[in-house]
Protein backbone atom coordinates (compact mmCIF):
# COMPACT_ATOMS: atom_id res chain seq x y z
CA UNK A 1 0.00 0.00 0.00
CA UNK A 2 0.84 3.81 -0.72
CA UNK A 3 2.61 4.98 2.50
CA UNK A 4 1.12 8.67 1.03
CA UNK A 5 -2.36 6.71 1.79
CA UNK A 6 -1.82 5.29 4.87
CA UNK A 7 -0.31 9.03 5.86
CA UNK A 8 -3.32 10.07 5.09
CA UNK A 9 -5.69 7.24 6.98
CA UNK A 10 -3.72 8.28 10.26
CA UNK A 11 -4.25 11.95 10.12
CA UNK A 12 -8.01 11.73 8.85
CA UNK A 13 -8.09 8.82 12.17
CA UNK A 14 -6.91 11.45 14.84
CA UNK A 15 -8.97 14.23 13.73
CA UNK A 16 -11.82 12.31 13.40
CA UNK A 17 -11.19 9.79 16.30
CA UNK A 18 -10.82 12.74 18.49
CA UNK A 19 -14.26 14.27 17.56
CA UNK A 20 -15.77 10.87 18.40
CA UNK A 21 -14.31 11.53 21.69
CA UNK A 22 -15.20 14.92 22.73
CA UNK A 23 -18.68 13.60 21.30
CA UNK A 24 -18.92 10.74 23.63
CA UNK A 25 -18.10 12.83 26.86
CA UNK A 26 -21.18 15.47 26.17
CA UNK A 27 -23.22 12.15 25.27
CA UNK A 28 -22.40 11.01 28.72
CA UNK A 29 -23.34 14.44 30.23
CA UNK A 30 -26.12 15.17 28.36
CA UNK A 31 -27.48 11.99 27.00
CA UNK A 32 -28.47 14.08 23.51
CA UNK A 33 -29.69 11.02 20.74
CA UNK A 34 -28.64 13.96 18.23
CA UNK A 35 -24.75 12.85 18.98
CA UNK A 36 -25.57 8.89 18.27
CA UNK A 37 -26.03 9.48 14.81
CA UNK A 38 -22.83 11.49 14.69
CA UNK A 39 -20.66 9.19 16.50
CA UNK A 40 -21.82 6.18 14.51
CA UNK A 41 -20.68 8.12 11.27
CA UNK A 42 -17.43 8.86 12.67
CA UNK A 43 -16.48 4.98 13.32
CA UNK A 44 -18.09 4.45 10.18
CA UNK A 45 -16.09 6.73 7.68
CA UNK A 46 -12.57 5.26 9.80
CA UNK A 47 -14.39 1.52 8.94
CA UNK A 48 -14.46 2.01 5.21
CA UNK A 49 -11.21 4.34 5.12
CA UNK A 50 -9.23 1.41 6.42
CA UNK A 51 -10.97 -0.82 4.05
CA UNK A 52 -9.79 1.05 1.24
CA UNK A 53 -5.91 1.21 2.53
CA UNK A 54 -5.88 -2.84 3.53
CA UNK A 55 -5.87 -1.92 7.03
CA UNK A 56 -7.89 -5.46 8.57
CA UNK A 57 -7.20 -4.81 11.94
CA UNK A 58 -8.84 -0.80 12.00
CA UNK A 59 -11.94 -2.40 9.94
CA UNK A 60 -12.88 -4.95 12.32
CA UNK A 61 -12.73 -3.16 15.52
CA UNK A 62 -14.50 0.20 13.80
CA UNK A 63 -17.30 -2.71 12.76
CA UNK A 64 -17.54 -3.30 16.58
CA UNK A 65 -17.69 0.42 17.48
CA UNK A 66 -20.11 1.31 14.96
CA UNK A 67 -22.25 -1.67 15.82
CA UNK A 68 -22.66 -0.52 19.28
CA UNK A 69 -24.74 2.68 18.55
CA UNK A 70 -26.49 1.27 15.56
CA UNK A 71 -27.97 -1.54 17.78
CA UNK A 72 -28.58 1.47 20.33
CA UNK A 73 -30.75 3.16 17.66
CA UNK A 74 -32.57 0.25 17.08
CA UNK A 75 -33.84 -0.57 20.62
CA UNK A 76 -31.82 -3.80 21.21
CA UNK A 77 -28.16 -2.37 22.85
CA UNK A 78 -28.37 0.02 26.38
CA UNK A 79 -25.35 2.75 26.18
CA UNK A 80 -24.26 2.84 29.51
CA UNK A 81 -22.21 4.31 31.11
CA UNK A 82 -19.24 1.97 31.61
CA UNK A 83 -19.30 0.31 28.10
CA UNK A 84 -19.06 4.11 27.33
CA UNK A 85 -16.15 4.78 29.66
CA UNK A 86 -14.14 2.10 28.04
CA UNK A 87 -14.57 3.19 24.77
CA UNK A 88 -13.04 5.96 26.22
CA UNK A 89 -10.29 3.63 27.41
CA UNK A 90 -9.26 2.72 23.70
CA UNK A 91 -9.61 5.36 21.39
CA UNK A 92 -6.90 7.47 22.59
CA UNK A 93 -3.80 5.12 22.09
CA UNK A 94 -5.99 3.86 19.09
CA UNK A 95 -5.20 7.75 18.01
CA UNK A 96 -1.28 7.24 18.27
CA UNK A 97 -0.79 4.16 16.24
CA UNK A 98 1.47 4.12 13.04
CA UNK A 99 0.71 0.62 12.10
CA UNK A 100 -2.00 -2.00 11.84
CA UNK A 101 -4.66 -3.99 14.74
CA UNK A 102 -2.96 -7.25 15.00
CA UNK A 103 -5.58 -10.32 15.47
CA UNK A 104 -4.06 -10.59 19.35
CA UNK A 105 -4.61 -6.81 19.73
CA UNK A 106 -8.28 -6.83 18.07
CA UNK A 107 -9.06 -9.39 20.79
CA UNK A 108 -7.99 -7.37 23.63
CA UNK A 109 -9.76 -4.12 22.79
CA UNK A 110 -13.21 -6.27 22.36
CA UNK A 111 -12.37 -8.20 25.35
CA UNK A 112 -12.08 -4.33 27.11
CA UNK A 113 -15.17 -3.60 25.38
CA UNK A 114 -16.99 -6.11 26.65
CA UNK A 115 -15.55 -5.86 30.21
CA UNK A 116 -13.50 -9.11 30.41
CA UNK A 117 -10.59 -6.81 30.37
CA UNK A 118 -9.08 -3.49 32.16
CA UNK A 119 -7.74 -1.19 29.89
CA UNK A 120 -3.76 0.50 30.77
CA UNK A 121 -3.56 3.96 30.43
CA UNK A 122 -0.61 4.80 28.56
CA UNK A 123 1.81 7.53 27.88
CA UNK A 124 0.50 9.80 24.84
CA UNK A 125 3.21 9.52 22.27
CA UNK A 126 4.73 12.37 20.42
CA UNK A 127 6.13 12.04 16.64
CA UNK A 128 9.74 13.37 16.22
CA UNK A 129 9.18 16.18 13.56
CA UNK A 130 12.13 14.35 11.50
CA UNK A 131 13.79 11.09 10.97
CA UNK A 132 17.14 10.36 12.01
CA UNK A 133 18.47 10.38 8.87
CA UNK A 134 17.15 13.46 8.33
CA UNK A 135 19.12 15.43 11.21
CA UNK A 136 22.35 13.73 10.60
CA UNK A 137 22.65 14.92 6.98
CA UNK A 138 21.59 18.33 8.27
CA UNK A 139 24.52 18.35 11.14
CA UNK A 140 26.86 16.81 8.72
CA UNK A 141 25.82 19.32 5.93
CA UNK A 142 26.55 21.75 8.00
CA UNK A 143 29.54 21.06 9.77
CA UNK A 144 30.75 20.80 5.89
CA UNK A 145 29.94 24.83 5.99
CA UNK A 146 31.66 25.50 9.12
CA UNK A 147 34.94 24.08 8.03
CA UNK A 148 34.37 25.86 4.29
CA UNK A 149 34.84 29.19 6.32
CA UNK A 150 37.24 28.52 8.06
CA UNK A 151 39.13 26.98 5.11
CA UNK A 152 38.31 30.90 4.04
CA UNK A 153 39.37 32.76 6.69
CA UNK A 154 35.46 33.18 7.42
CA UNK A 155 35.49 33.49 11.18
CA UNK A 156 32.30 35.59 11.82
CA UNK A 157 30.73 33.24 9.18
CA UNK A 158 31.71 30.43 11.14
CA UNK A 159 30.84 31.45 14.06
CA UNK A 160 27.22 32.39 13.01
CA UNK A 161 26.76 28.88 11.73
CA UNK A 162 28.25 27.34 15.27
CA UNK A 163 25.92 29.32 16.68
CA UNK A 164 22.80 27.67 14.44
CA UNK A 165 24.64 24.52 14.28
CA UNK A 166 24.53 24.29 18.96
CA UNK A 167 20.79 25.72 18.33
CA UNK A 168 19.91 22.99 16.44
CA UNK A 169 21.70 20.02 18.52
CA UNK A 170 19.85 21.84 21.74
CA UNK A 171 16.40 21.39 20.11
CA UNK A 172 16.93 18.22 18.86
CA UNK A 173 18.26 17.34 21.99
CA UNK A 174 15.02 18.83 23.94
CA UNK A 175 12.93 17.01 21.64
CA UNK A 176 14.41 13.50 22.04
CA UNK A 177 15.25 13.64 25.47
CA UNK A 178 12.36 15.44 27.14
CA UNK A 179 8.71 15.82 26.96
CA UNK A 180 6.49 18.62 27.95
CA UNK A 181 4.47 17.93 31.28
CA UNK A 182 0.87 19.68 29.15
CA UNK A 183 1.65 17.14 26.50
CA UNK A 184 2.24 14.20 28.87
CA UNK A 185 -1.11 14.92 30.80
CA UNK A 186 -3.66 15.73 27.71
CA UNK A 187 -5.81 13.11 27.71
CA UNK A 188 -6.19 13.28 31.77
CA UNK A 189 -9.81 14.32 31.20
CA UNK A 190 -10.75 11.34 29.30
CA UNK A 191 -9.54 9.08 32.15
CA UNK A 192 -10.91 10.83 34.81
CA UNK A 193 -14.77 10.30 33.41
CA UNK A 194 -13.61 6.75 32.69
CA UNK A 195 -12.76 5.85 35.85
CA UNK A 196 -15.39 8.43 37.22
CA UNK A 197 -18.12 6.58 35.03
CA UNK A 198 -17.10 3.37 36.12
CA UNK A 199 -16.99 4.48 39.94
CA UNK A 200 -20.25 5.85 39.48
CA UNK A 201 -19.07 9.43 40.43
CA UNK A 202 -19.16 12.72 39.25
CA UNK A 203 -15.72 14.11 38.98
CA UNK A 204 -14.13 17.11 36.92
CA UNK A 205 -10.48 17.44 36.73
CA UNK A 206 -8.61 20.49 36.58
CA UNK A 207 -4.58 21.04 35.10
CA UNK A 208 -2.61 23.89 36.56
CA UNK A 209 0.72 22.46 34.58
CA UNK A 210 2.83 24.91 33.62
CA UNK A 211 5.92 24.72 30.73
CA UNK A 212 7.88 22.18 32.90
CA UNK A 213 9.81 19.43 30.81
CA UNK A 214 10.60 15.72 31.92
CA UNK A 215 13.14 13.28 30.84
CA UNK A 216 11.68 10.96 28.37
CA UNK A 217 13.01 7.92 30.36
CA UNK A 218 10.85 8.78 32.93
CA UNK A 219 8.03 10.18 31.40
CA UNK A 220 6.19 6.50 31.22
CA UNK A 221 6.75 6.05 35.33
CA UNK A 222 5.51 9.39 36.32
CA UNK A 223 2.54 9.07 34.14
CA UNK A 224 1.91 5.72 35.59
CA UNK A 225 2.34 7.12 39.06
CA UNK A 226 0.17 10.16 38.78
CA UNK A 227 -2.66 7.72 36.98
CA UNK A 228 -2.21 5.91 40.12
CA UNK A 229 -3.35 8.61 42.24
CA UNK A 230 -5.54 9.95 40.23
CA UNK A 231 -7.54 6.48 40.04
CA UNK A 232 -7.12 6.32 43.85
CA UNK A 233 -8.47 9.99 44.68
CA UNK A 234 -11.81 9.15 42.40
CA UNK A 235 -12.26 5.25 44.07
CA UNK A 236 -11.60 6.68 47.22
CA UNK A 237 -11.66 10.22 47.84
CA UNK A 238 -14.31 11.72 45.55
CA UNK A 239 -17.96 10.94 47.75
CA UNK A 240 -20.49 9.42 45.52
CA UNK A 241 -23.09 12.76 43.94
CA UNK A 242 -25.90 12.40 46.54
CA UNK A 243 -23.64 11.96 49.61
CA UNK A 244 -21.92 15.20 48.01
CA UNK A 245 -25.34 16.97 48.46
CA UNK A 246 -26.02 15.74 51.67
CA UNK A 247 -23.06 17.48 52.56
CA UNK A 248 -23.56 20.69 50.77
CA UNK A 249 -20.61 19.88 48.63
CA UNK A 250 -21.10 20.53 44.36
CA UNK A 251 -22.77 17.77 42.71
CA UNK A 252 -19.07 17.15 41.24
CA UNK A 253 -16.10 15.97 43.12
CA UNK A 254 -12.79 17.96 41.76
CA UNK A 255 -9.13 16.27 41.31
CA UNK A 256 -6.40 19.19 41.12
CA UNK A 257 -3.33 18.31 39.30
CA UNK A 258 -0.49 21.07 39.08
CA UNK A 259 3.20 21.36 39.18
CA UNK A 260 5.75 23.50 39.89
CA UNK A 261 9.72 23.89 40.03
CA UNK A 262 11.10 24.71 43.49
CA UNK A 263 14.23 24.42 44.94
CA UNK A 264 15.90 22.73 42.14
CA UNK A 265 12.91 20.43 42.59
CA UNK A 266 9.92 19.35 40.01
CA UNK A 267 6.86 18.74 42.61
CA UNK A 268 3.98 17.43 41.36
CA UNK A 269 0.19 17.30 43.43
CA UNK A 270 -2.75 15.97 42.95
CA UNK A 271 -6.01 17.14 45.25
CA UNK A 272 -9.14 15.76 45.69
CA UNK A 273 -12.08 17.69 47.67
CA UNK A 274 -13.73 14.58 48.78
CA UNK A 275 -13.89 13.08 52.33
CA UNK A 276 -10.88 12.96 53.24
CA UNK A 277 -8.79 9.90 54.54
CA UNK A 278 -10.23 8.04 57.49
CA UNK A 279 -7.43 8.29 60.10
CA UNK A 280 -9.23 6.28 62.93
CA UNK A 281 -10.48 3.52 59.68
CA UNK A 282 -6.65 3.41 58.79
CA UNK A 283 -5.19 2.69 62.26
CA UNK A 284 -7.84 -0.07 62.78
CA UNK A 285 -6.64 -1.65 59.96
CA UNK A 286 -3.89 -1.52 60.56
CA UNK A 287 -3.29 -2.79 64.10
CA UNK A 288 -5.39 -6.25 62.23
CA UNK A 289 -2.23 -6.60 60.05
CA UNK A 290 0.23 -5.99 62.62
CA UNK A 291 1.17 -2.35 61.28
CA UNK A 292 -0.39 -0.03 64.35
CA UNK A 293 3.26 1.16 65.66
CA UNK A 294 3.14 3.16 62.45
CA UNK A 295 1.39 6.45 61.94
CA UNK A 296 -1.17 6.19 59.25
CA UNK A 297 0.30 8.54 57.12
CA UNK A 298 2.92 5.97 56.70
CA UNK A 299 0.46 2.90 56.70
CA UNK A 300 -0.98 4.10 53.43
CA UNK A 301 2.22 3.87 51.94
CA UNK A 302 2.72 0.29 52.96
CA UNK A 303 2.79 -2.34 49.90
CA UNK A 304 -0.73 -4.37 49.90
CA UNK A 305 -2.16 -2.36 52.24
CA UNK A 306 -6.15 -1.39 51.76
CA UNK A 307 -8.71 -0.52 53.82
CA UNK A 308 -11.48 -2.23 51.43
CA UNK A 309 -12.19 -5.61 52.26
CA UNK A 310 -12.42 -6.38 48.69
CA UNK A 311 -10.64 -5.45 45.65
CA UNK A 312 -12.32 -4.05 42.73
CA UNK A 313 -11.30 -3.37 39.58
CA UNK A 314 -10.21 0.42 40.29
CA UNK A 315 -8.97 0.20 43.87
CA UNK A 316 -8.76 -2.00 46.44
CA UNK A 317 -6.10 -3.64 45.90
CA UNK A 318 -3.48 -1.87 48.12
CA UNK A 319 -0.71 -1.08 44.79
CA UNK A 320 -0.03 2.33 43.78
CA UNK A 321 0.88 4.39 46.72
CA UNK A 322 4.28 2.17 47.11
CA UNK A 323 4.71 2.22 43.79
CA UNK A 324 4.44 6.42 43.51
CA UNK A 325 6.78 6.48 46.60
CA UNK A 326 9.46 4.32 45.32
CA UNK A 327 9.42 6.13 41.70
CA UNK A 328 9.84 9.58 43.67
CA UNK A 329 12.42 7.51 46.18
CA UNK A 330 14.29 6.52 43.48
CA UNK A 331 15.14 9.56 42.12
CA UNK A 332 15.95 11.21 45.75
CA UNK A 333 12.84 12.73 46.14
CA UNK A 334 9.57 11.53 48.17
CA UNK A 335 5.83 11.76 48.71
CA UNK A 336 3.63 13.66 51.44
CA UNK A 337 0.03 13.93 51.95
CA UNK A 338 -2.12 16.21 53.77
CA UNK A 339 -5.29 14.96 54.43
CA UNK A 340 -8.99 16.89 56.44
CA UNK A 341 -11.65 15.09 57.09
CA UNK A 342 -14.74 16.13 55.32
CA UNK A 343 -12.63 18.33 52.86
CA UNK A 344 -9.87 16.17 50.88
CA UNK A 345 -6.88 15.36 50.52
CA UNK A 346 -3.59 15.95 48.67
CA UNK A 347 -0.67 14.13 47.46
CA UNK A 348 2.70 15.88 46.79
CA UNK A 349 4.97 14.06 45.00
CA UNK A 350 8.87 15.64 44.35
CA UNK A 351 11.74 14.34 43.47
CA UNK A 352 15.40 16.13 42.38
CA UNK A 353 15.65 17.67 38.65
CA UNK A 354 19.35 17.24 37.67
CA UNK A 355 18.67 19.81 34.46
CA UNK A 356 14.99 21.14 33.44
CA UNK A 357 14.23 23.16 30.49
CA UNK A 358 12.02 25.93 30.40
CA UNK A 359 11.50 29.38 28.53
CA UNK A 360 13.37 32.01 30.35
CA UNK A 361 13.80 35.94 29.13
CA UNK A 362 17.39 37.29 29.42
CA UNK A 363 18.01 40.70 30.83
CA UNK A 364 20.50 43.28 31.47
CA UNK A 365 20.79 45.50 34.26
CA UNK A 366 23.86 48.30 35.03
CA UNK A 367 25.81 45.62 33.29
CA UNK A 368 24.54 42.29 34.95
CA UNK A 369 23.09 39.65 32.60
CA UNK A 370 20.41 37.28 34.75
CA UNK A 371 17.43 35.39 33.31
CA UNK A 372 13.79 35.04 34.58
CA UNK A 373 11.36 32.50 33.51
CA UNK A 374 8.46 33.52 31.71
CA UNK A 375 6.10 31.53 33.92
CA UNK A 376 7.15 33.74 37.06
CA UNK A 377 6.38 37.13 34.27
CA UNK A 378 2.91 38.46 34.15
CA UNK A 379 3.80 41.77 32.01
CA UNK A 380 6.91 43.31 29.93
CA UNK A 381 6.29 46.96 29.57
CA UNK A 382 8.13 49.36 27.53
CA UNK A 383 8.99 53.02 29.27
CA UNK A 384 6.88 51.76 32.52
CA UNK A 385 5.43 54.98 35.04
CA UNK A 386 7.08 55.12 38.36
CA UNK A 387 5.22 56.93 41.40
CA UNK A 388 7.77 56.63 43.91
CA UNK A 389 8.81 53.15 44.50
CA UNK A 390 6.02 51.70 42.97
CA UNK A 391 5.16 50.88 39.15
CA UNK A 392 1.78 51.85 37.45
CA UNK A 393 0.55 49.02 35.21
CA UNK A 394 -3.31 48.56 34.36
CA UNK A 395 -4.51 50.80 37.32
CA UNK A 396 -2.55 48.78 39.90
CA UNK A 397 0.83 49.84 41.74
CA UNK A 398 3.33 46.97 41.76
CA UNK A 399 6.52 47.72 44.62
CA UNK A 400 10.02 48.27 42.39
CA UNK A 401 12.26 45.28 43.89
CA UNK A 402 14.79 46.37 41.67
CA UNK A 403 15.83 48.77 39.78
CA UNK A 404 18.91 49.76 36.96
CA UNK A 405 20.73 52.98 37.13
CA UNK A 406 18.74 54.22 33.66
CA UNK A 407 16.02 51.37 32.95
CA UNK A 408 13.92 51.01 29.54
CA UNK A 409 11.80 48.22 30.68
CA UNK A 410 10.22 46.85 33.48
CA UNK A 411 9.06 43.15 34.30
CA UNK A 412 5.85 42.71 36.05
CA UNK A 413 6.19 39.35 38.31
CA UNK A 414 4.02 36.72 39.05
CA UNK A 415 5.00 37.82 42.53
CA UNK A 416 3.25 41.27 42.29
CA UNK A 417 7.09 42.78 42.08
CA UNK A 418 8.47 45.24 39.26
CA UNK A 419 12.03 44.88 38.10
CA UNK A 420 13.56 47.75 36.51
CA UNK A 421 16.39 46.89 33.99
CA UNK A 422 18.11 48.23 30.84
CA UNK A 423 17.50 45.88 27.72
CA UNK A 424 15.93 42.54 27.37
CA UNK A 425 18.82 40.25 25.45
CA UNK A 426 16.21 37.91 24.33
CA UNK A 427 13.41 34.51 25.11
CA UNK A 428 15.66 31.97 24.82
CA UNK A 429 14.65 27.28 25.78
CA UNK A 430 17.08 27.33 29.17
CA UNK A 431 18.40 24.21 30.30
CA UNK A 432 18.26 25.26 34.01
CA UNK A 433 20.86 23.22 37.03
CA UNK A 434 19.01 22.65 40.23
CA UNK A 435 22.03 24.88 42.21
CA UNK A 436 20.59 27.49 43.91
CA UNK A 437 22.18 30.55 45.77
CA UNK A 438 20.56 32.69 47.79
CA UNK A 439 17.94 34.35 45.28
CA UNK A 440 19.25 32.26 42.20
CA UNK A 441 16.98 29.46 42.08
CA UNK A 442 19.57 27.65 39.29
CA UNK A 443 21.73 28.28 36.04
CA UNK A 444 21.12 28.07 32.71
CA UNK A 445 24.31 26.78 31.09
CA UNK A 446 23.15 26.21 27.44
CA UNK A 447 22.49 30.13 26.35
CA UNK A 448 26.21 31.65 26.77
CA UNK A 449 29.70 29.61 27.49
CA UNK A 450 29.47 30.93 30.86
CA UNK A 451 26.62 30.23 33.30
CA UNK A 452 23.88 32.60 33.68
CA UNK A 453 21.66 33.10 36.76
CA UNK A 454 17.96 32.76 37.08
CA UNK A 455 16.61 35.29 39.22
CA UNK A 456 13.94 33.29 42.06
CA UNK A 457 11.52 36.60 41.72
CA UNK A 458 9.72 36.00 44.77
CA UNK A 459 13.50 36.10 46.89
CA UNK A 460 14.20 39.43 44.78
CA UNK A 461 14.10 42.48 46.90
CA UNK A 462 16.17 45.39 47.75
CA UNK A 463 18.44 43.92 49.74
CA UNK A 464 18.99 41.53 46.75
CA UNK A 465 19.72 44.99 43.87
CA UNK A 466 22.74 45.91 46.72
CA UNK A 467 23.47 42.24 46.64
CA UNK A 468 24.42 42.84 42.81
CA UNK A 469 27.03 45.18 43.84
CA UNK A 470 30.00 43.44 44.99
CA UNK A 471 33.31 43.64 45.77
CA UNK A 472 36.54 43.73 43.22
CA UNK A 473 38.09 40.18 41.89
CA UNK A 474 41.62 39.75 40.46
CA UNK A 475 41.63 36.57 38.26
CA UNK A 476 45.43 35.22 37.60
CA UNK A 477 45.42 32.98 34.69
CA UNK A 478 47.45 32.38 31.34
CA UNK A 479 44.73 30.90 29.68
CA UNK A 480 42.75 33.73 28.00
CA UNK A 481 39.30 31.19 27.95
CA UNK A 482 39.27 30.51 31.55
CA UNK A 483 39.98 34.43 32.42
CA UNK A 484 36.98 35.32 29.79
CA UNK A 485 34.57 32.36 31.22
CA UNK A 486 35.19 33.42 34.97
CA UNK A 487 35.33 36.79 34.40
CA UNK A 488 31.97 37.57 32.48
CA UNK A 489 30.74 34.27 35.05
CA UNK A 490 31.66 36.97 37.88
CA UNK A 491 30.36 40.08 36.32
CA UNK A 492 27.10 38.85 35.94
CA UNK A 493 26.65 38.96 39.67
CA UNK A 494 27.87 42.73 39.63
CA UNK A 495 31.43 41.71 40.68
CA UNK A 496 34.10 44.00 39.18
CA UNK A 497 36.55 41.92 37.84
CA UNK A 498 40.66 42.60 37.53
CA UNK A 499 42.56 40.22 35.02
CA UNK A 500 45.90 39.17 34.84
CA UNK A 501 47.38 36.86 32.17
CA UNK A 502 50.83 35.97 34.60
CA UNK A 503 51.80 35.59 38.52
CA UNK A 504 54.11 38.63 37.83
CA UNK A 505 51.68 40.54 37.17
CA UNK A 506 48.70 39.55 39.66
CA UNK A 507 51.38 40.62 42.28
CA UNK A 508 51.74 43.92 41.05
CA UNK A 509 47.76 44.47 40.61
CA UNK A 510 47.47 43.40 44.03
CA UNK A 511 50.00 45.65 45.17
CA UNK A 512 48.14 48.63 43.79
CA UNK A 513 44.83 47.84 43.18
CA UNK A 514 41.99 47.12 46.75
CA UNK A 515 40.98 43.67 45.64
CA UNK A 516 39.09 41.54 47.88
CA UNK A 517 39.96 38.12 46.35
CA UNK A 518 41.82 36.45 44.41
CA UNK A 519 41.76 33.62 42.25
CA UNK A 520 44.97 31.90 41.10
CA UNK A 521 45.75 29.11 38.42
CA UNK A 522 48.87 26.88 39.31
CA UNK A 523 50.36 25.78 36.65
CA UNK A 524 51.67 29.00 34.91
CA UNK A 525 54.77 30.05 33.18
CA UNK A 526 57.38 31.90 35.34
CA UNK A 527 56.00 32.39 38.50
CA UNK A 528 53.49 29.17 39.27
CA UNK A 529 50.22 30.07 41.16
CA UNK A 530 52.05 28.55 44.76
CA UNK A 531 54.84 31.01 44.70
CA UNK A 532 52.57 33.98 43.16
CA UNK A 533 50.02 33.24 46.39
CA UNK A 534 52.87 33.21 49.07
CA UNK A 535 53.91 36.55 47.29
CA UNK A 536 50.44 38.34 47.60
CA UNK A 537 50.12 36.99 51.29
CA UNK A 538 53.35 38.13 52.36
CA UNK A 539 52.53 41.45 50.93
CA UNK A 540 48.42 41.41 52.17
CA UNK A 541 48.25 38.55 54.78
CA UNK A 542 44.70 39.43 55.08
CA UNK A 543 43.85 39.13 50.94
CA UNK A 544 41.66 35.75 50.60
CA UNK A 545 43.29 33.47 47.76
CA UNK A 546 41.72 30.77 46.19
CA UNK A 547 44.34 28.44 44.16
CA UNK A 548 42.27 27.33 40.98
CA UNK A 549 43.90 23.42 39.81
CA UNK A 550 42.98 19.86 39.03
CA UNK A 551 43.05 19.55 43.27
CA UNK A 552 45.58 16.70 43.71
CA UNK A 553 46.39 15.90 47.15
CA UNK A 554 49.96 16.95 46.46
CA UNK A 555 48.66 20.50 45.41
CA UNK A 556 46.28 20.65 48.40
CA UNK A 557 48.85 20.20 50.84
CA UNK A 558 51.36 22.72 49.02
CA UNK A 559 48.61 25.26 48.85
CA UNK A 560 48.29 24.82 52.46
CA UNK A 561 51.96 25.71 53.39
CA UNK A 562 51.56 28.91 51.12
CA UNK A 563 48.28 29.91 52.62
CA UNK A 564 45.54 29.86 49.99
CA UNK A 565 41.99 29.74 51.22
CA UNK A 566 40.22 28.17 49.38
CA UNK A 567 40.12 25.65 46.39
CA UNK A 568 38.64 25.19 43.30
CA UNK A 569 38.95 21.77 40.62
CA UNK A 570 39.04 23.13 37.05
CA UNK A 571 36.40 20.14 37.13
CA UNK A 572 34.15 22.01 39.40
CA UNK A 573 30.86 24.35 37.81
CA UNK A 574 32.42 27.67 38.13
CA UNK A 575 28.86 28.50 40.29
CA UNK A 576 30.80 27.10 43.12
CA UNK A 577 33.18 30.12 42.96
CA UNK A 578 29.78 31.97 44.25
CA UNK A 579 29.73 29.95 47.23
CA UNK A 580 34.03 30.47 47.90
CA UNK A 581 33.63 34.02 47.09
CA UNK A 582 30.47 34.40 49.69
CA UNK A 583 32.39 32.36 52.32
CA UNK A 584 35.86 34.69 52.13
CA UNK A 585 34.56 37.83 51.32
CA UNK A 586 32.68 39.84 53.97
CA UNK A 587 29.22 41.40 52.06
CA UNK A 588 28.52 45.15 52.59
Amino acid sequence: MNTDFLEIFFQELREKGQSAVEMIKRFLETRERELINEIYRVFHTIKGSASLVGLIGFRDLMHNLESYFKKYESGELELTDELLARMLSIIPELLNRTDDISEEELKSYLDILEGKQRAQAAVVKEAFSENLSGILIDIISKTLSIENSLMRNDVKNALREVRTLKSRLLNIMEENFYVKLSNLLRNFDTLVIQEATLNQKKVKLELQIGQEKVERKDSQVLFDALVHLVRNAIAHGIEPSEERKRKGKPEYGTITLRSYLEGGELYLEVEDDGAGIDLEKVRKKAAEKGLGHLPPEEIIFVPGFSTKDTADGTAGRGVGLDAVRNFAMARGGNVEVVTAPGKGTKFIVHFPVKSFVVKVVVVEADGVIFAVETNDLMAVIVSAQTIDDKVKYKDKLYDISFSSANPRFCLITSSKKALLVDSIVGVFDGQISNESYGFVKGFVKNIFIYPLPVIDVSKISKRAEKSFKKRTILIVDDSFVTRSILSKFLRTFGYEVLEAKSGEEGIEISKKTDVDLVVCDVEMPGLDGFETTKRIKEIKPKLPVVIFSTLSEEQLIRGMEVGADGYLSKSEPPERLLKLVERLVEVE
